[in-house]
């Protein structure tokens, strides 16, 4: 993977118990990018997403998205946005990832997102300035530890994703 995204499928092997999941609204960690973002007129919609990540037991069927990349080190989180939840075009900091790998260059990090239902009205996400709708269940879109990205939703139905981080091997 050298470019800085790649889009892809699987075919998908989950059910739709993702939506019963415990999710959890954890507060953002990089507050700058928070301020700026209400500075830009977000500060009326959620700047977050809820979460549900290897803290807590994952299905069974979660450990098939360990097989999607050929990455090191790998974590996984599934990610529900509801109405007028988003975060505004951002890059990741990946703070808690390179602290426990002890990574010193964040190039060889990546992260995707596997959409767990096909796109409904308002789903939106974006990645190095290319929008990404009308996906297919078992789509995805990986990119390299520092592109810009954005995802929303703006419909009246939760938008799910399978989120994963690893290291290129």
């Amino acid at each position: 993977m050298n470019k800085k995204y790649v889009l892809g499928k699987v075919e998908p092997w989950w059910d739709d118990s993702f939506k019963t999941l415990d999710y959890l609204y954890i507060p953002i960690k990089n507050t700058h990018d928070e301020e700026r973002w209400i500075q830009e007129g977000y500060g009326n919609v959620t700047l977050n997403g809820a979460l549900y990540n290897m803290a807590q037991p994952m299905p069974e069927y979660a450990n098939g998205f360990y097989d999607i990349f050929p990455w090191n080190n790998m974590g996984l989180a599934f990610f529900r946005m509801n109405t007028l939840e988003m975060f505004p075009l951002h890059q990741d900091h990946y703070t808690s990832y390179k602290e426990m790998f002890d990574i010193k260059d964040p190039g060889v990090i990546w992260r995707a997102v596997v959409f767990l239902e096909d796109w409904k009205s308002g789903h939106y996400f974006e990645v190095d300035s290319k929008p990404i709708v009308g996906w297919s269940c078992g789509d995805y879109v990986a990119w390299n530890y520092n592109t810009p990205h954005f995802a929303g939703n703006f419909g009246i139905e939760p938008r799910y994703t399978m989120q994963i981080t690893g290291m290129q091997k």
